[in-house]
C-alpha cells in the first residue's frame, strides 16, 4: 500500500488528487492521503475529503519509506524546485494517470508523470520524469517530452515532435509534424508552431512567431 501526498494545494493540485482518486480503484495498493502546502494557514482545511497535512516539515515526523508524493503544481520551474526537493529527502514519486486516457501501451513514461482525463499518448511516445499532459490533449506516434514539460488542455502535437525540458504548450496550441522546441519555451494559448523554435524564448500567434527571451532555466 502506497500512502500518496500531494505536493500542492491549489487547483491544479485539486485535479490531480482526484484523478488519483480515480486511478486508485483500478489500482487498491495507491491511497490517497492528503495535501502538503508551504502556506501553514492552510493546515488543517479538507479539500474534497483529503486534510491538508501541513508544510514540509510535517514529512520529518513520518517515516519516509511508507509515503509517496506526487507534484501537484503546473508551473515547470516550480515543478524542477519542488521533485528536487522531495528527492533530497529520499522521497518515491507515483505518477498519477486517469483511467479516462488512451495510452499506448508502446508509449514510455517516466517517474512523477501527470495524465489528466480524455488524453491520447499514442503509439512510442516518450514522456520524461514529471511532466504533464493536461486534459484533453493528443500526443502523436513518436513524440518526446522532456522533464518538467507542461501541456496544457486542448493542445495538440503532431507525429516526431520533441518538446524540451520545462516547456510550457499553452492551451489549444499545435505543433505541426517534426517539429522541435528548445528546452524552457513558452508556446502562447491557441499558438500553431510551424517551425523549430530555440530554447528558453516566448512565442504566439499564427504562425507562432518568437516575442522575447526568457530568463534561462537553469
Amino acid at each position: 500500500m502506497k500512502r500518496v501526498v500531494f505536493i500542492g494545494a491549489g487547483g491544479h493540485g485539486r485535479e490531480i488528487a482526484e484523478i488519483l482518486k480515480h486511478q486508485s480503484q483500478k489500482e487498491p495498493d495507491l491511497l490517497p492521503l492528503g495535501y502538503i502546502d508551504d502556506d501553514r494557514n492552510l493546515c488543517g482545511q479538507v479539500l474534497h475529503g483529503l486534510p491538508i497535512l501541513g508544510d514540509w516539515e510535517w514529512f520529518n515526523g513520518v517515516d519516509r519509506k511508507e509515503v509517496a508524493v506526487v507534484c501537484a503544481v503546473g508551473s515547470p520551474r516550480i515543478v524542477r524546485s519542488l521533485t528536487d526537493r522531495a528527492a533530497d529527502l529520499g522521497l518515491e514519486f507515483v505518477s498519477a494517470i486517469s483511467p479516462s486516457a488512451c495510452i499506448s501501451s508502446s508509449a514510455t513514461l517516466g517517474r512523477g508523470v501527470i495524465i489528466f482525463p480524455n488524453t491520447v499518448v499514442s503509439i512510442d511516445c516518450l514522456l520524461a520524469d514529471y511532466c504533464v499532459v493536461n486534459v484533453g490533449a493528443t500526443i502523436s506516434h513518436d513524440t518526446r517530452i522532456g522533464r518538467y514539460s507542461n501541456v496544457n488542455p486542448g493542445a495538440r502535437l503532431a507525429g516526431n515532435v520533441s518538446i524540451g525540458e520545462g516547456c510550457y504548450v499553452g492551451m489549444g496550441a499545435s505543433v505541426i509534424q517534426g517539429r522541435s522546441i528548445g528546452d524552457w519555451t513558452v508556446v502562447g494559448a491557441g499558438a500553431v508552431v510551424t517551425r523549430d523554435l530555440p530554447g528558453n524564448v516566448t512565442a504566439v500567434g499564427v504562425p507562432a512567431a518568437i516575442i522575447k527571451n526568457n530568463e534561462k532555466g537553469n
